[in-house]
């Protein structure tokens, strides 16, 4: 701790055991300065002088929540010395019981102390009226502090939520990224402009708020023809999306235009100079839950529409139409109407089709693609549907094995996280590797291989590819890990024989395959 503040007692008093030796943990979030980490540090020095103690040791989370353990590397590198048995201590110095935690679940900061307690270690509170000794008085006192300190946080989120609920109603904008065709404004206490926050940005001055105004022009035709092709010439979703996509129309992310963003853009009323606020909400770090209707702040009228409003109610109507609940014989009758069009069915022709749901949809409804197809009469199978109907269980076993490859890497103190949207794996903030799994495929005219596809938007450097067995497509067998260059076209296949030029990327085991990431780790280190 660079400014802490530790007196050191006599060392003639001290054995040179763990008897006397302690840590300090300190934490700090953003609820009041009087908490900093080095008036904690005074604090806890001074007492450590009186009982003759020498602090060993520092444990830090500082601008981290005590609502719940997640996130508090301090907390929980300090729980795992303890009980790995490698702390050389055996006093724990906090200053006080709400430093420990403002656990929802005061059993949990319990649970912590008493995992330090069990080791051998004692916790103790420096600035509290009370002695930690067990003592009935002592035990009745601290569990009524943890009480105190969790309710403070349940306070406190009240107060914050409702101004924000307040503020929202009176049309400034709450956080957030802003959406396609939109961007934010700041303005002062008086309303005047003081420029376009870009992304990223974010205002300085209590006094200053952020309003949402129409975005460039060009961004704005875009969004009206969207509606436009919705409603009036009734595209699909699908549709619209390549349209964008072929055209290379850039959106607000810098990505490939997908589904769900049109989906959002055709639901947003922000398009139509309202702002809703308060649809779903997060509290004290729980699961996210979606409120009633009753409970959303809507401001309307804010700013001219971009789009206009009888176009975005009637853009309403088709999206609860098409995207309700369907029932399974609804979904029957749409195949049947598909299978009448085509003469045949498959996951490619029910993509292409218009206003039909997705093959996944089927798959999931059915059980699997196959079953959905026999329902309607189609049993001529001449494609392979197995991976539809393997999807779940393929994205399950890549997940395992990501977290089993993220958990080898951070065990030897490099950082390593990953993005359960992308399957992208970040590791020490540098090098970036994308997870795919290469699905076994037997076409007609040329020889078994293994194919791995190139994403519309690839964000790594490197692919990860897992291997297939070919049997079932269900078994890793081995791994491959390749540059990105060496994808040139949209997939790579991968063969059997070892005169491949991709051989010399292959990695019998997770073992290898974690060799060699760390010593592209270490290369970009030094």
């Amino acid at each position: 701790m660079a400014h802490a503040l530790i007196v050191r007692p006599r060392t003639d008093l001290l054995s040179p055991t763990t008897e006397g030796r302690a840590a300090q943990y300190v934490r700090m979030s953003t609820d009041h300065q009087r908490y900093s980490t080095e008036n904690q540090a005074a604090a806890i020095a001074v007492y450590a002088a009186q009982h003759g103690l020498l602090i060993v040791r520092t444990y830090e989370d500082e601008g981290r929540s005590g609502l719940s353990i997640h996130r508090r590397d301090g907390l929980i590198e300090l729980i795992e010395d303890v009980r790995s048995g490698r702390a050389d201590f055996d006093h724990i110095l906090v200053y006080d019981v709400s430093r420990w935690g403002r656990f929802q679940d005061v059993d949990e900061g319990a649970y912590y102390e008493f995992t330090c307690r069990q080791a051998g270690v004692k916790v103790c509170y420096c600035a509290e009226q009370f002695n930690n000794d067990g003592s009935i008085i002592a035990s009745i006192v601290k569990n009524l502090k943890r009480v105190m300190a969790a309710e403070y946080s349940r306070e406190l989120s009240v107060k914050v939520h409702a101004g924000a609920c307040r503020v929202a109603s009176l049309g400034f904008k709450q956080g957030g990224p802003v959406v396609y065709g939109l961007q934010r404004t700041l303005i002062d206490e008086n309303r005047c402009p003081k420029g376009i926050l870009r992304k990223g940005q974010r205002k300085h001055l209590r006094t200053d708020r952020v309003v949402i105004q129409p975005g460039p022009e060009s961004e704005q035709r875009i969004v009206a023809r969207i509606f436009r092709e919705y409603v009036v010439h009734r595209r699909s979703r699908g549709a619209i999306v390549r349209w964008l996509n072929n055209e290379q129309v850039p959106n607000h992310r810098g990505t490939a235009w997908s589904l769900a963003m049109i989906r959002n853009l055709l639901s947003n009323e922000a398009y139509i100079g309202n702002s809703l606020y308060n649809r779903t909400s997060v509290r004290l770090k729980q699961a996210r839950k979606t409120n009633p209707p009753e409970l959303w702040i809507r401001t309307t009228g804010l700013y001219e529409p971009i789009v206009d409003k009888s176009i975005f109610l009637k853009a309403q109507e088709l999206l609860k139409e098409q995207y309700g609940r369907l029932s399974n014989e609804r979904l029957l009758k749409k195949l049947r109407e598909t299978l009448a069009i085509h003469g045949e069915l498959s996951a490619s022709i029910i993509a292409a089709t218009d206003n039909m749901p997705s093959a996944a949809l089927y798959a999931y409804r059915f059980g699997t693609l196959r079953e959905a197809f026999r329902r309607v009469g189609y049993v001529n199978f001449e494609r392979d549907f197995d991976y539809i109907d393997a999807r779940r269980q393929s994205e399950a076993e890549l997940s395992r094995q990501a977290s089993i490859l993220v958990t080898h890497i951070r065990s030897r103190g490099i950082s390593a996280v990953l993005e359960a949207d992308t399957d992208v794996m970040m590791i020490a903030g540098k090098l970036a590797i994308s997870l795919r799994m290469a699905r076994y495929y037997a076409a007609r005219r040329h020889a078994p291989m293994w194919l791995i596809h190139r994403r519309r938007v690839e964000p790594a450097g490197l692919i990860l590819a897992l291997r297939l067995d070919k049997e079932t497509n269900r078994e890793v067998i081995d791994y491959f890990l390749l540059p990105l260059s060496e994808m040139a076209k949209h997939s790579i296949g991968l063969t059997v024989t070892s005169r491949s030029r991709f051989a010399a990327y292959r990695c019998p085991t997770m073992d290898d395959v974690l060799r060699v990431i760390m010593t592209k780790v270490a290369d970009l280190l030094t």
